[in-house]
């Protein structure tokens, strides 16, 4: 899909000088290949579908059970993780060039050791000693190599979040980069931010990382910046995410205790196609600014569910997004569609009886990418067998379409 997809490398991000590399989920194109989304069209929403005019093959097309709430901590950390995605402001939010894919590009941290993935282990064990309970990180680069990851954490009390980012900043401020020991510095406007800095040699270029973390409530606002430009420029995005963060994460209300947390508030999930063995952030339900998070182009996926009212979004084995009326979820599908479609793709056989989907053979590896409209939903699948994915799509149709 053009969703991106976790690079999967447990990398100390206190070096952040090389990513895994650009890419969407399978084989999608990054932000710098892909074109420009549009997110208007003449054409209108088509008539719903029948089922029996479609071929959903082995593919569920009954919805699964309503699910409750989380019922364990374990299982409610997860949730409340995903759903805070849709509170945490995205790097491309902070600058508008920030939004090349970097590292894993998203973290679901539903448990301490997630954090051991981009910073020292003694980092994540004082975070686990002060009653971490969840959080969510998202990281994008430049083409100019700037960096920005910004991260938030909840712990179950203020005071832990507090006494958290004294050990975690602490942790910090021990380790040896290639020689470069950080040292503190001052984030202006923000006394209460704890941060340090250091520059590295990466090929011939130095770069100026700053590390801060800042207590506010329960929650620790945890930001990386990386400039090629010295300390200033780096110093400065931090500042402006905290500043976004404070307003960003006012309207969330987390789950108390965070067994309570509902696993499918919108009842979306019980309609998705589901991955078997689903990563932390898939077979899960987002907010419309949640999903951001996971696009190959979160700028452009900006425009479009704005314009067009998506408020819902789920990471299955399909991925399906909620716009507010059909006129809309054709505009998201077009735009989709056009995005995806980049030097090296091919037009491939539409999702028979749909007549707005959309297939396209994307390259390198080679996978079927398909999108369509389904009511005030749109679908989108992915898979090395076009019949497979037609099938995907079907089903998935019906799910959303033929409910009660």
């Amino acid at each position: 899909m053009r969703g991106l997809v976790n690079c999967g490398a447990t990398v100390a991000a206190v070096v952040l000088v090389a990513g895994c590399g650009g890419g969407t989920e399978q084989s999608g194109p990054t932000s710098s290949s892909a074109k420009p989304a549009t997110s208007s069209t003449t054409t209108p929403p088509p008539a719903i579908v029948a089922p029996a005019q479609l071929k959903p093959g082995k593919y569920p097309t009954t919805p699964h059970p309503p699910y409750g709430t989380a019922t364990t901590p374990e299982v409610g950390a997860r949730v409340e993780a995903q759903q805070l995605a849709g509170y945490v402001v995205g790097p491309w939010a902070v600058d508008s060039t920030l939004t090349e894919p970097y590292l894993a590009t998203y973290y679901v941290i539903d448990q301490p050791n997630v954090l051991a993935q981009f910073g020292p282990q003694n980092m994540a064990d004082a975070a686990a000693k002060h009653n971490l309970i969840d959080g969510f990180g998202s990281v994008r680069q430049s083409a100019a190599k700037a960096v920005l990851f910004n991260t938030v954490l909840r712990f179950a009390e203020p005071a832990d979040a507090t006494a958290a980012v004294t050990d975690m900043n602490a942790a910090e401020m021990q380790l040896n980069i290639r020689g470069a020991a950080p040292k503190t510095v001052a984030v202006p406007g923000h006394p209460d931010a704890l941060a340090s800095v250091y520059d590295i040699d990466a090929r011939g270029v130095k770069l100026t990382t700053v590390r801060s973390f800042t207590a506010h409530g329960p929650y620790v606002f945890m930001q990386l910046a990386q400039s090629p430009d010295g300390p200033d420029p780096a110093i400065a995005l931090v500042d402006k995410t905290i500043r976004a963060q404070i307003d960003a994460i006012e309207p969330f209300k987390p789950a108390m205790p965070p067994t309570a947390a509902q696993i499918d508030p919108t009842g979306l999930l019980a309609l998705t196609l589901l991955v078997d063995s689903a990563t932390s952030a898939q077979n899960a339900v987002y907010s419309g600014t949640g999903a951001l998070h996971f696009q190959s182009n979160p700028s452009s996926s900006t425009r479009v569910f704005q314009d067009n009212g998506v408020t819902g979004y789920v990471r299955g084995k399909t991925s399906v997004y909620q716009s507010k009326d059909p006129a809309s979820a054709v505009n998201v599908a077009n735009a989709f569609g056009k995005e995806v479609s980049v030097d090296g793709t091919k037009a491939a056989d539409p999702v028979p009886a749909l007549p707005l989907s959309r297939c396209i053979l994307l390259a390198n590896p080679q996978q079927f990418y398909c999108t369509a409209p389904a009511g005030n939903y749109v679908v989108e699948a992915r898979g090395t067998d076009v019949n497979d994915v037609h099938e995907q799509v079907a089903a998935q149709y019906i799910l959303l379409t033929a409910k009660s």
